[in-house]
């Protein structure tokens, strides 16, 4: 695979919906939730986390695969990979939030 379709497959898992609260519940958690906080803030976690551990972003807390689905009390963490992609999408959303005019952000609200 060549890195401008590894780069498409990237954006499009953090396209999907709720990738970002996925791994935002783990960075607001310290960058370790269970599988019940994450479930809780993202719709349908087992595929994301799956796609996310693919990608290198998360992983077991304990190791392990995602063969099977995860009991609540399952803890993951963000990997350094997946801390610095977090990063780089708060910052994006923070740079949209700058950039969205006045009326348009209390509309949002």
């Amino acid at each position: 695979m060549g890195d401008h379709d590894r780069t498409e497959q990237t954006l499009t898992l953090l396209a999907r919906r709720g990738a970002y609260e996925l791994l935002l519940a783990m960075h607001m958690r310290g960058g370790t939730a269970s599988f019940a906080q994450i479930a809780a803030e993202s719709p349908r976690p087992i595929d994301l986390l799956r796609a996310m551990a693919v990608e290198g972003f998360v992983i077991g807390l304990r190791g392990g695969t995602l063969d099977t689905d995860p009991r609540g009390d399952t803890h993951f963490c963000l990997t350094g990979k997946g801390e610095a992609i977090f990063g780089h999408l708060l910052r994006l959303r923070r740079w949209m939030a700058s950039r969205t005019p006045p009326a348009a952000r209390s509309i949002e609200r």
